[in-house]
């Protein structure tokens, strides 16, 4: 059977690039949920995108649909005929709903019983045919962050289509979306003057366009885009700033990339490194450059559309843009900079932080006091330092580079407190208040901005869930979720020996009086799931991590749990561990189920069997050594300790009955078993172990 390829293109006003790769998924969802309903199979389909066109690519279609056969379930058999012998009403409405007679339904077994049948065959039909149906529910069904109005028939679309090419091979798919009828036409780059060109056939799309030097795949256009970039570089021996985030945006900006080099004035680079970085990546799209110390040039990378005639000119004009809005960024810096970082934090007064928790000078008191705190338990730690810089976090919010470019919170007040005279220590941890940003991102630098970062992000927890604000499947307002795991990550890679149950305690003894909730349990429990996914990330199973999760609860110490983590992970791998474990699972649930309440010790005198006696004396020797390793923190030899009970404890389970009649000599063996189960709890909670 001849196949041919499909093809359908979108062509609209200028889309924003944010919205192409979701038309694109959803293009390529529709498509194949459609086509197997429309009993169409295809060899592969790929859609693309630019901000000019959606375009969906199918190869391998049949000319025609499969013959397919439609079974349907109807009324049970017994209703097939009447006594006389006569279809039942029941049976002949089933066959007319289903185009056919009830003589020519069958019988067959199902759940509820011997039920009547039809099997339907759907003839194949030509797939065009099915493409003219398929093609404009996908197009309509497609979805945008926002959407308008243009035309008659009130469709709704990201913005206003423009034209539609729709092919199967030579032939047009013929349809109409929004008052606009299929064709084969479609035109070339806008910057040659959007020229009308004809397909002939779907399978020359791509090359007809390319010709005219429109790239429609998207891997074609970044192939371009980073050799354009690599050109540069090579071309002026400086690297340019390839930020990924920015490579992708540009690559739904063009349909032809090439780069424009410019320079601009040497002045201007007397602002932070960050705020010319964001000036070009935000406003202007453009890519920053640098020399081999990474120094910031100035030079400027910015992409065009295609190329032709006037390069100079689009240079020009890129420059003119920039240095506007470089003019603009010194205007708001300099203006800052006359400024003092007090004065700004005191405007902080005037901005509310949460209704019931007061403003965001009120937040920089509590965090100057939480950051103070936290420093007070670390030896080492410069506390004047800590003062200094928690006092001025916020203070950089009240700025106009800031209240400009929001992204730069934290990078300016760095620059803020440089210039007020205070030293790198202090002045880097202001800068790196808001570190770590993710899950891989840099710590702050210092362990005295560390505590200053914990501090403003405990105090943010707290305040959200006293205030009730508590994040919810994807609802996260204040990325609680990712200040979080900043919390666990500043504790853990700076080893810094805070007691988190104390932190959170302290952090919700300072919020107002209206602050409602002050719960310290469902934050500490938010903490450890967050602890939890970083532990995971390391190597750790998860019923080791869980088996420490109670040590957490309980103590607050994150580095301790990791060390029992840890020591179990390398214990467990001793042969005789998981049998251990499961021998101590059991006694766990002999006490749960006989709901044992923890009292004193057992009686030696009323053993009745050596197998008793033999556990308790283990008992009684791990005991005293299992002292000393906890308090020296060496939970691994804890761990190997308890392994060598494993014989006695055997011989206990396979010889002693805990629940005997005797009231007297079962309430003993509960007790042995409970000074058991608190031998390993003390170290971890193994009954958390799965095999």
């Amino acid at each position: 059977m001849i196949k041919r390829d499909a093809l359908l293109e979108i062509r609209i006003e200028n889309i924003p690039a944010r919205f192409v790769t979701s038309a694109e998924a959803q293009l390529e969802a529709g498509a194949r949920g459609l086509l197997a309903a429309a009993n169409l199979p295809f060899e592969s389909l790929k859609a693309y995108g630019t901000y000019k066109r959606l375009v969906l690519h199918i190869t391998g279609l049949p000319a025609r649909t499969e013959e397919k056969t439609v079974k349907a379930l109807g009324p049970l058999a017994k209703f097939w005929k009447d006594a006389d012998g006569n279809f039942t009403p029941q049976s002949a409405g089933f066959a007319k709903g289903q185009g056919t007679t009830p003589d020519k339904l069958t019988v067959e077994t199902a759940p509820k019983g011997e039920v009547l049948v039809s099997l339907r065959k759907i003839p194949g039909r030509p797939a065009v045919k099915a493409l003219a149906e398929i093609l404009p529910k996908l197009i309509g069904a497609l979805q945008f962050p926002k959407t308008m109005v243009w035309e008659e028939t009130r469709v709704r679309f990201a913005r206003p289509v423009r034209s539609l090419a729709a092919l199967y091979g030579d032939k047009v798919i013929p349809f109409s979306f929004a008052g606009i009828k299929t064709g084969r036409f479609t035109v070339g780059l806008s910057a040659k003057g959007s020229r009308k060109i004809s397909i002939s056939s779907a399978e020359k799309y791509f090359r007809v366009l390319e010709n005219v030097n429109v790239l429609v795949k998207d891997e074609e256009r970044a192939r371009a885009l980073a050799k354009e970039i690599e050109q540069v570089s090579r071309r002026t021996k400086l690297e340019v700033d390839a930020d990924p985030e920015l490579v992708g945006e540009n690559l739904y900006l063009v349909e032809y990339p090439v780069c424009v080099v410019g320079t601009y004035d040497q002045e201007y680079l007397k602002l932070p490194a960050e705020l010319v970085q964001l000036v070009m990546k935000k406003q202007l799209k453009f890519f920053t450059v640098r020399d081999g110390k990474k120094k910031l040039q100035p030079y400027f990378v910015g992409i065009r559309d295609g190329v032709s005639k006037g390069q100079k000119n689009v240079e020009e004009g890129f420059r003119n843009v920039l240095e506007a809005r470089f003019r603009d960024a010194i205007f708001f810096y300099t203006r800052d900079l006359s400024d003092s970082p007090e004065n700004m934090l005191n405007v902080l007064k005037t901005v509310t932080f949460q209704e019931k928790l007061g403003s965001m000078y009120d937040k920089t008191v509590r965090v100057e006091r939480l950051a103070a705190g936290l420093a007070a338990g670390i030896p080492g730690l410069d506390a004047g330092a800590v003062k200094s810089a928690a006092h001025l976090v916020y203070s950089d919010l009240s700025s106009n580079v800031v209240r400009e470019f929001t992204e730069l919170q934290g990078v300016m007040g760095y620059y803020y407190a440089r210039n007020a005279g205070l030293d790198e220590v202090v002045s880097r941890a202001v800068g790196e208040f808001y570190w770590p940003v993710g899950p891989k991102s840099p710590l702050p630098s210092s362990k005295e901005g560390a505590v200053v970062s914990m501090a403003g992000k405990l105090d943010t927890l707290a305040s959200d869930f006293a205030a009730g604000q508590i994040p919810t499947g994807s609802e996260d307002p204040h990325a609680l979720r990712r200040q979080t795991m900043g919390v666990v990550r500043l504790v853990l890679e700076n080893e810094l020996g805070i007691n988190l149950k104390e932190a959170v305690r302290l952090a919700l003894d300072q919020l107002p009086a209206a602050a409602a909730r002050r719960d310290a349990a469902p934050v500490m429990e938010f903490i450890w799931q967050r602890a939890e996914a970083v532990f995971g990330d390391s190597g750790f199973r998860f019923d080791e991590v869980k088996a420490a999760r109670e040590f957490f609860m309980r103590s607050g110490d994150l580095l301790d749990c990791r060390r029992r983590i840890s020591d179990l992970h390398e214990v467990r791998k001793n042969p005789d561990f998981e049998a251990l474990a499961m021998a101590f699972k059991r006694a766990k649930n002999i006490l749960k189920q006989a709901k044992h309440v923890p009292g004193e010790g057992p009686d030696e005198a009323v053993f009745e069997k050596d197998e008793e006696r033999s556990l308790y004396a283990d008992i009684k020797a791990l005991s005293g050594k299992l002292k000393g390793f906890l308090a020296e923190r060496d939970y691994e030899k804890g761990l190997v300790e308890l392994v060598s009970i494993k014989g006695n404890l055997d011989g206990f389970f396979d010889k002693v009955m805990v629940m005997v009649e005797d009231a007297k000599v079962k309430e003993n063996r509960l007790r042995l078993i409970h000074s058991l189960v608190g031998l390993f709890e003390d170290v971890a909670d193994l009954s958390q172990l799965q095999q």
